[in-house]
């Protein structure tokens, strides 16, 4: 059974291990790892396929320590007291108004303005590292219609406050408006979807403005001064500082400098540019961070963030941030490209909870500013920095008088100005050579040395300073606190996941890898972020497994797997499968062998696209060949050809040199089998070709999409000519050469 915590009347969260499921993880453990130590006992010193079973081991390994201790929690915000809650400054950061469109931006910050939460507390902030106008217009546009908007919510109990969502949805009222308002909720209703469309018919004619665009060009997004504008209406400030619960909540538009001289660190830096200028307007002790496609589905998830943050609990407060799950809207019922990620949000970061907190995972999470100042446990008091001089601050956190005081006094003691006047130094702390000489990337702030901020950030900055984390989780019942959108286009995917492997990666393999510390954070703990830092070494292992025994089987007479053990290799696949079966139908709460199957092809697919990529180009980082080789290409948001994802049907449209690896080894392997059974049949004898015969059909159906992209498909979105071309072309020189 599971052991909960006592449900004490004013308690704010409970938290519970699911001892049942830690017993079967444990139990599949130990099982697997006896059937992959005999197997491997019989490879040969020599064998390649030994060191590939070695990585695989590894990383089994570092992936099992998230399943020791799976925990779930409950909140309780309706135990929360309004008038005791700190003030919370929401980030909203967007980068490319061309891939990431102007109205969902909006969306994100219009829902987060309509949060639950005491209007004087709450202040949104929106970084637009491109400096578009159209972006600032549609900020104005947003915070006009969220004059109406909010009170709206406020007044019916609406549970989602995303406008979009809302009007497209039937599950709208979660009681909270009372049945005195039923009567006037139609007419309401009807007169603010016409506001709504009004404004998204203006951002729209904005985005086609052609005086607009001719104020911005694209090579502005790298080159441009900083803007900072505190966007509100005068009739706003009529309302007193006493009455903040109805209070309109403030938006804050930024737009950082960007020089192309100068390192802008891509989010980190802009977040970090969004934590000065808010110690500036209204130094909230909590900072809300959200992606700028990932919109607030529920009012009440900065309150159910509150519940943990405001707990009293026996040991020190060493709580950093809460975590809340990626979930997704546009996730199709036969999610081809795995985007739910499931093995993330639904499994591993439940077990990470049970350690000392699940990786902060770059969007929807809840943190402590003093924590990603730089302060410890051990020092987070109302003036964690007080013991400083005002030298070592400046030294340490940069040179503006504002910002400085902000830190020696009690955060959320500036009240946001409503007249739209700004700090004297928000232009300041905004600009390109403001970080020079402090500790900002370094100590301070979101840190610089990974593109993958929030992974290197969580580890580094908080868990090894002694932080701890938690993990909020919603129940099946409830909806996702926030819901963002997923790339339906391959290439997008790929790309996507090469961006992150590559960061996390170059962290492994620095020397801040997370198995090197230990000493500062648990053993098993760092065993979950090393499993992520090394992931893109499953590139290795299956490069081996779908080349080496295609070859062996092909010549014909050999096999790659030792005759004696081939039984035991074949239970460790076995197990393998099973153990991931029962992960995913304990995940999906039932037998979901589509996703299961899903999740295998994917798995395989981006080993040898990815994270493959990944692996070379920091290889090439590490010799000095790679110059810039880990990039930072945003995946886009707008709107693309989701029929094919839906229909379950792969996009290859668009897709570049990535894909070809994938290719090549899909009739590498395809004419292997054909070949080798050719042989078997002309010779008349099998061998002992069993288990390869097994592993070539496995990957053959695995790799089905491909073929199929490559010469069945006649549609558009198939397989480039060029990539088939290719991969034919070296497909047949790996047979000449090794086969």
């Amino acid at each position: 059974m599971a052991e909960p915590l006592q449900d004490a009347p004013h308690q704010l969260h409970t938290v519970e291990v699911d001892q049942p499921l830690a017993a079967v993880n444990r139990l599949l453990a130990g099982l697997h790892l006896a059937l992959a130590a005999t197997a491997i006992s019989h490879r040969g010193v020599h064998d390649i396929m030994l060191a590939a079973d070695l990585v695989l081991l590894f990383l089994w390994l570092l992936s099992q320590a998230p399943m020791l201790r799976p925990v779930s929690r409950a909140a309780f915000p309706g135990r929360l007291s309004h008038p005791a809650l700190p003030g919370v400054d929401v980030m909203v950061v967007t980068a490319d108004p061309d891939k990431e469109p102007a109205v969902k931006v909006m969306n994100t910050v219009i829902s987060a303005m309509a949060l639950d939460y005491p209007g004087g507390r709450l202040t949104v902030y929106l970084s637009d590292d491109a400096g578009s106008p159209l972006t600032l217009l549609a900020a104005r546009k947003a915070y006009a219609f969220a004059r109406v908007w909010v009170p709206f919510c406020r007044k019916y109990g609406v549970q989602c406050p995303c406008p979009e969502r809302f009007f497209a949805s039937n599950d709208q009222l979660d009681g909270g408006g009372g049945v005195d308002h039923h009567h006037e909720l139609a007419d309401d209703k009807i007169r603010v979807k016409n506001m709504y469309e009004a404004f998204k018919k203006g951002v729209e004619e904005a985005t086609h403005d052609a005086a607009l665009s001719q104020s911005w060009t694209k090579a502005a997004r790298q080159d441009h001064g900083a803007h900072v504008e505190i966007i509100a209406d005068k009739q706003d400030s009529s309302v007193s500082n006493s009455d903040d619960e109805d209070a309109m909540p403030s938006l804050v538009y930024v737009s950082r400098e960007k020089r192309p001289a100068w390192a802008h660190h891509f989010k980190a830096g802009a977040l970090n540019v969004l934590l000065r200028v808010s110690s500036l307007v209204s130094n909230a002790p909590y900072v809300l961070v959200l992606d700028c496609d990932m919109y607030c589905n529920t009012r009440s998830s900065v309150l159910e963030a509150m519940c943990f943050h405001l707990h009293r609990r026996r040991r020190a407060d060493d709580l950093a941030f809460v975590q809340f799950p990626q979930k997704f809207h546009n996730l199709s019922s036969n999610d081809i490209y795995a985007n739910e990620l499931r093995s993330i949000f639904s499994t591993r970061w439940k077990g990470l909870d049970g350690l000392r907190g699940p990786i902060l995972s770059g969007t929807g999470f809840c943190l402590r500013r003093d924590a990603v100042y730089g302060a410890r446990p051990s020092s987070s008091q109302d003036h964690p920095f007080s013991s400083m001089e005002v030298g070592e601050l400046k030294t340490r956190f940069g040179h503006s008088n504002g910002h400085v005081a902000s830190l020696r006094r009690t955060a959320g003691s500036t009240t946001t100005s409503r007249d739209g006047l700004l700090p004297e130094d928000a232009r300041l702390v905004a600009s390109c050579e403001y970080e020079t000489g402090t500790r900002w990337g370094d100590e301070v702030g979101f840190l610089y040395q990974s593109v993958v901020e929030d992974y290197f950030t969580g580890y580094r900055q908080l868990y090894c300073r002694g932080w701890t984390s938690v993990y909020c989780y919603p129940a099946p019942s409830r909806p996702a606190p926030f819901l963002g959108s997923v790339p339906t286009n391959l290439n997008d995917v790929l790309v996507q996941n090469k961006r992150w492997m590559s960061g996390m990666l170059a962290v492994g393999l620095s020397k801040h890898c997370p198995l090197g510390s230990s000493l500062a954070v648990s053993l098993p703990h760092s065993m979950g972020f090393a499993y992520y830092a090394f992931m893109a070494l499953y590139a290795f292992a299956v490069l081996c497994y779908a080349t080496v025994p295609q070859l062996s089987f092909f010549r014909g007479g050999t096999s790659s797997f030792p005759e004696a053990s081939s039984l035991w290799f074949a239970a460790v696949f076995v197990s393998s499968l099973l153990q991931h079966l029962i992960e995913v139908s304990v995940a999906k709460r039932g037998l979901e062998v589509r996703t299961w199957w899903n999740e295998q092809r994917f798995w395989a697919l981006n080993a040898v696209t990815g994270q493959l990529f990944a692996c070379l180009s920091v290889a090439l980082d590490l010799v000095g060949a790679g110059g810039r080789a880990v990039d930072f290409d945003l995946t886009s948001k707008a709107s693309d050809n989701v029929r094919l994802y839906r229909d379950g049907v792969f996009d290859f449209a668009g897709c570049s040199t990535v894909l070809l690896p994938a290719t090549t080894l899909c009739l590498l392997n395809d004419a292997a089998l054909v070949g080798g059974v050719w042989k078997m049949v002309i010779s008349g004898s099998r061998g002992h070709v069993s288990a390869e015969l097994f592993l070539l059909c496995y990957v053959a159906a695995l790799s089905y999409p491909l073929l199929q992209g490559m010469f069945l498909r006649r549609d558009p979105a198939r397989v480039p000519a060029w990539i088939t071309a290719m991969s034919v072309g070296m497909a047949a020189t790996l047979l000449s050469l090794f086969g």
